[in-house]
């Protein structure tokens, strides 16, 4: 239980925009519990294109990893410097409370160094020690991400177990008011059906995102479906990285699909997915970002867990199409997973599977 009435609170979670985006119902609980406190947030360079602009945070700071690496590897003097300014920064805010979602000792440590007494969070393999209060987990393998990250509210007082919680996020009001023209100009017009189709996973697993991600031929059968049932219009999302997928599902349609992968920055992606009737998406950060957004969704998850990674609202319909009677599914597992070449738990699943599901949205 914190005694001061409006504490100044700091928020670490350096991983992938899904991860981030799960933590935002405890910047809005903590934000209804305590309306005139500081709260700040650390997060990676990618996601503060996100955080930005949620009402509920006063500051948003980036810690990249790679970077400090980086500085480590070029100059220690660089480094050490760019490490003690910012704990003169965070001495200076006198944060009351830290809440660490990092799962690593230390983002713990360095809280501590920099003064922040009550230092709540989950414990790893013991990578919590320098944690005040913490809950003990061996991964995150019998609830959603979402209610291990409410759990540690408890120990300021907070109980959430009533409250309807969702992931959310924001877009920036200029880049929402400017995303119908954008559309306009990509010759969508006002009625009509925009469905977005995110054929990537976003960049948290690297080289190995290909392990999430459906077939590319899939999603294009998928496309032409929509285009000629519903004369939906389809636009494609993802990062530069995932360009070559998206140019290859628009060049194999037998209709006109918009191409617009890597072509916005986070936040004008996200401007766009919300004018959106339906997003599909293979599991990963732009899902969640979608889910945030209150826009329907179908997801497709092979290798993870969607119980514990999948859509979290209580907003819109969200429908996740996946293999459920494999009994290899899920192998993603405590952080590791399988790297099968097979691949049954997404080849098992047919563009009229993934149809099936985005007709009951639409229908609805």
């Amino acid at each position: 239980m914190i005694k001061k009435k409006d504490p100044r609170i700091l928020i670490i979670n350096p991983f992938g925009i899904g991860d981030v985006i799960f933590s935002t119902p405890i910047a809005e609980i903590l934000r209804k519990k305590f309306p005139d406190s500081f709260i700040a947030y650390i997060c990676n360079r990618r996601s503060l294109e996100l955080l930005g602009s949620d009402p509920n945070l006063n500051r948003v700071y980036v810690y990249e990893r790679d970077e400090y690496k980086d500085m480590w590897e070029r100059s220690r003097f660089r480094y050490f410097r760019r490490i003690f300014s910012a704990a003169g920064e965070l001495k200076r805010q006198k944060f009351d409370i830290l809440i660490d979602l990092s799962l690593a000792y230390q983002y713990t440590l360095f809280a501590m160094i920099s003064g922040i007494k009550k230092r709540i969070g989950l414990n790893y393999k013991n990578r919590g020690r320098f944690l005040t209060d913490r809950i003990d987990i061996k991964g995150f393998d019998e609830k959603h991400v979402v209610d291990y990250y409410l759990e540690v509210l408890k120990f300021l007082g907070i109980d959430t177990a009533k409250d309807k919680v969702s992931v959310k996020i924001y877009v920036p009001a200029l880049l929402a008011g400017r995303a119908d023209a954008v559309l306009n100009d990509l010759g969508v017009r006002r009625g009509d059906l925009l469905v977005g189709i995110v054929p990537g996973c976003g960049a948290s697993w690297g080289a190995d995102a290909g392990y999430r991600r459906w077939d590319k031929k899939s999603f294009t059968v998928l496309a032409d479906k929509l285009i000629e049932k519903y004369n939906a219009r389809i636009i494609l999302f993802g990062n530069k990285k995932e360009a070559g997928i998206c140019a290859a599902i628009a060049g194999a349609s037998k209709n006109k699909i918009i191409d617009h992968c890597g072509k916005t920055s986070i936040p004008e992606m996200a401007a766009l997915m919300s004018r959106c009737r339906l997003v599909i998406s293979n599991d990963g950060g732009p899902l969640h970002m979608a889910v945030g957004l209150g826009v329907d969704t179908v997801s497709i998850f092979g290798p993870v867990d969607e119980k514990i990674y999948g859509p979290y609202s209580d907003r819109g319909k969200h429908i996740v199409v996946c293999k459920k009677d494999l009994g290899c599914r899920p192998c993603y597992k405590k952080f590791k997973y399988k790297k099968c070449e097979e691949r049954a738990c997404l080849s098992g699943i047919s563009a009229e599977d993934v149809f099936a599901a985005a007709e009951s949205v639409l229908k609805k």
